[in-house]
């Protein structure tokens, strides 16, 4: 199957999937919320690459830079320099090509009124002058995952009610994300809530690691959206699936395509999407694929 990556919009990039009902599939394009790293530089110093939904790049910036105090006012901005004319945001119209060269906002700031990190501590996603980001390039560094594990569908969807059913802290005061690693029969290896998701993220990783639980068979599910940071995360510790009850957005999605990832959403409803290496949901007799849906939707290719 190929993927025109050209197909992407305002509103986001559209991707092929397999969305899966029980033992039954129907492949169909869902669009999934556009992600990509922003890095803001300010007098010739890097201060951060924040990874944003492309549009506004300049307001972005700015109340970032303000806000976090690099910056003491909007009025110590002398000139505020988008490389590229940007992403229009979601609803917003553009005539002609989308420019490519959108990822690095550039800043001069009065001396007096800017206030550089001490430590600047920059991810480092964009090359040197203005370029797109490339999944490639940025995943370089990470292990490519290569488990051979299968988890039958019926587990996968039992997955997000047996997450909630152990959130104590959320059933109690609400407001919190969770996090939660799974084995491949559905059992409950470890769990952890935060008001952040990549923190409860972290959190249940730690306390397997700590337990010196391995990682390379089991599934991470969260209830936070699937962004590129948190599939970096399962990447890095040999995850070979991760299911959110959100949305993935783009940028997680091709890097999992990319690392080896089976990264699902929309986990929830007695349905799953399956974004990436559909190969290791299988069917209650443990086959790949599953036999098609009454309705079928038409990938273009």
């Amino acid at each position: 199957m190929s993927l025109d990556m050209s197909q992407e919009n305002s509103a986001g990039l559209m991707w092929p999937i397999q969305r899966i009902l029980q033992d039954a599939r129907q492949e169909m394009n869902t669009p999934v919320v556009l992600e990509e790293p922003l890095e803001i530089v300010v007098n010739g110093l890097s201060i951060a690459t924040l990874m944003r939904m492309p549009g506004q790049e300049k307001e972005l910036a700015a109340g970032f830079c303000v806000s976090e105090g690099y910056v003491r006012r909007v009025q110590d901005i002398l000139l505020i320099h988008h490389c590229g004319l940007g992403h229009p945001a979601p609803g917003e119209s553009v005539a002609g090509e989308i420019p490519e060269s959108r990822n690095r906002i550039e800043l001069r700031v009065a001396e007096q009124g800017f206030s550089p990190p001490a430590r600047p501590e920059v991810m480092r996603l964009i090359r040197s002058g203005c370029g797109a980001a490339d999944v490639s390039a940025m995943s370089a560094s990470l292990p490519r995952i290569n488990r051979p594990l299968t988890v039958p569908s019926t587990v996968l969807l039992g997955l997000g009610k047996a997450m909630r059913d152990d959130q104590t802290v959320h059933q109690q005061v609400g407001g919190t994300h969770a996090a939660a690693v799974f084995d491949a029969d559905g059992r409950i290896v470890a769990l952890s809530e935060d008001i952040g998701r990549h923190n409860a993220v972290d959190k249940v990783i730690g306390s397997c690691l700590f337990r010196g639980v391995p990682l390379g068979d089991k599934v991470l599910v969260t209830s936070g959206r699937a962004s590129y940071e948190v599939a970096v995360k399962a990447i890095r510790v040999g995850l070979p699936i991760i299911a959110t009850i959100s949305a993935p957005t783009a940028l997680a999605v091709q890097l999992a395509q990319d690392r080896g990832l089976t990264l699902i959403g929309y986990l929830r409803g007695g349905r799953m999407n399956v974004y990436t290496h559909a190969r290791r949901v299988v069917n209650e007799q443990g086959n790949y694929p599953f036999p098609p849906c009454d309705v079928q939707v038409q990938i273009k290719r």
